[in-house]
């Protein structure tokens, strides 16, 4: 569970560490801001970056445009700085994370389940480097501070990613962000969805007035020449399973402020979505709670349950993170060897991609899941994993079994015996124990095939029988070890996305 949770816009981290941005604008207690209209013509040239004064009165004039599209009023004015990305790079080298340990082991493992991250990368070193070439601004919760990151050597403001920065420090200002800290994947993945999903559709909003009805200061105009785009992430795959709430959120928003107004969106922070089905499917919620998964530890031998102090040990990847496995290699492959197809991925047409909604989660090997837990293991540098679904029916197991076997062929794996496979090289070798009992699926991974009764004594080779006697959870509901375990907290750091949108889109 890497906490997408400390970052909150299309790149959620682990912890926000570093050194304060020099010099922020100073934060007002007062109300001078309302001094400004919405449609105020500001008498400034943004082409070579603004003075302290220019860039106090851009801020008081999107906070007020932001205050009329959102309906909220702001109780003061947080500190914003501009900073280049080089400077950003620099002074905050440590906002990818800092896990160690047990904790870094965790994060490797899950992300190889979801072959995102292979087993000869590290998790926090490659979520480092998407970062750097993808945020467009955070704000700190800490320090209730904005910054906003330019791809100019001049450092040249974004009004947009400021508005979308203004919505997070109302956020925290109301609901206080450090309280939303779900210990799961899945869990962070819905209350992101929301919070993302209200700034990102905030920003939409913002975004149709400006050049229409507001002059609006973003890179480019009065005559100035925007620095380079960032580039292509470091990792596409893990940047789309960490993009899921700025797409999927703001049209779960949009959903519900349709069918309540800004109210009902304001009532959802007092229960925000437990999972990303409630966000890709908005009926779902709040009802639809995910099924709290069991799995017995069984492992022998040196294999050993991987139980970080500073987190729990285990995860729900949930319906999002499923999703984006099945997706990663349309982009892995350019297209070309894809196991879920672009024309079933993306929903729109041409090359224009919205502004949010672009992806379709609802993929066929994901529809129906119903929960999941997945546990981790560790026998000196080699890692094991034990990753159980349960779906709302057999059919719905079936489909998705059906699926990984394809997923685990387009990364290299061969059936060997049974529902045993192997894949012999990459990033993603070793023994895979895919079991199908009812409406559960149970993966068991392992460095090789004599491995995978060690880490799990079900895992037999040979054997497509999961755990006798069990669908996944107890009779009464729960997990058998669902004890509250500390996340990381879900909020640190709330950022955004440089062009990730068109990174991630369709292209011909």
């Amino acid at each position: 569970m890497e906490r997408l949770a400390a970052l909150f816009i299309a790149v959620c981290l682990l912890s926000l560490v570093g050194a304060p941005l020099a010099h922020p604008a100073h934060a007002q207690t007062d109300t001078e801001w309302r001094e400004y209209d919405p449609d105020d013509e500001l008498a400034i040239d943004a082409s070579d970056g603004l003075s302290d004064a220019e860039l106090e009165a851009v801020v008081s004039r999107a906070m007020v445009r932001v205050e009329e599209l959102r309906g909220i009023e702001f109780e003061d004015r947080p500190p914003v700085t501009v900073v280049s990305r080089e400077e950003f790079q620099r002074q905050y080298a440590g906002l990818g994370g800092n896990a160690s340990g047990e904790r870094s082991a965790f994060e490797n493992a899950r992300l190889q389940a979801l072959f995102l991250v292979g087993d000869d990368e590290n998790a926090t070193a490659v979520r480092t480097e998407n970062m750097n070439t993808s945020i467009a601004g955070f704000y700190e919760p800490a320090t209730g501070e904005i910054v906003v990151v330019s791809n100019d050597a001049d450092p040249r403001l974004n009004e947009l990613t400021l508005a979308h920065e203004l919505v997070h420090a109302y956020q925290d200002d109301r609901w206080g962000l450090a309280g939303y800290d779900a210990p799961t994947q899945d869990g962070s993945g819905g209350q992101l969805g929301l919070i993302e999903g209200d700034a990102t559709y905030t920003e939409t909003l913002y975004r149709e007035r400006c050049g229409t009805e507001w002059e609006c200061v973003t890179p480019g105009e009065a005559g100035a020449e925007p620095g380079e785009g960032p580039g292509r992430p470091a990792n596409v795959g893990l940047l789309v399973l960490e993009y899921f709430p700025y797409d999927a959120g703001p049209a779960f928003v949009e959903a519900v402020r349709g069918a309540g107004g800004w109210g009902a969106v304001n009532d959802m922070y007092d229960t925000p979505p437990a999972s990303t089905e409630q966000v890709i499917d908005a009926e779902g919620y709040p009802e639809d709670d995910p099924r709290e998964v069991r799995i017995e530890d069984t492992s022998s031998g040196d294999w050993e349950r991987l139980d970080p102090e500073d987190g729990p040990a285990y995860d729900r990847l949930g319906m999002g993170a499923i999703t984006i496995m099945f997706v990663n290699p349309l982009y892995d492959s350019d297209g070309r060897d894809p196991v879920i197809p672009a024309d079933e991925w993306f929903t729109y047409e041409g090359d224009e991609p919205p502004a949010y909604g672009m992806f379709d989660y609802g993929s066929r090997y994901a529809t129906g899941w119903a929960g999941d837990r997945f546990v981790a293991y560790e026998n000196g540098d080699e890692l094991g994993y034990v990753w159980k679904l349960a779906w709302d029916s057999p059919a719905d197991a079936e489909t998705f079994a059906d699926g990984f076997d394809e997923l685990l062929a387009y990364w290299g794996g061969e059936r060997v015996e049974g529902d045993t496979y192997v894949i012999e090289e990459g990033g993603y070798d070793g023994a895979y124990h895919v079991a199908v009992e009812g409406n559960t699926v149970t993966i068991t991974h392992a460095p090789d095939t004599d491995a995978l009764t060690a880490v799990s004594e079900n895992a037999r080779p040979g054997s497509d029988e999961g755990p006798p006697g069990s669908d996944g959870s107890e009779a009464d509901g729960s997990d058998g070890d669902s004890e509250e375990l500390p996340g990381f907290g879900i909020a640190v750091a709330l950022a955004a996305l440089v062009g990730t949108g068109f990174v991630l889109a369709r292209r011909r």
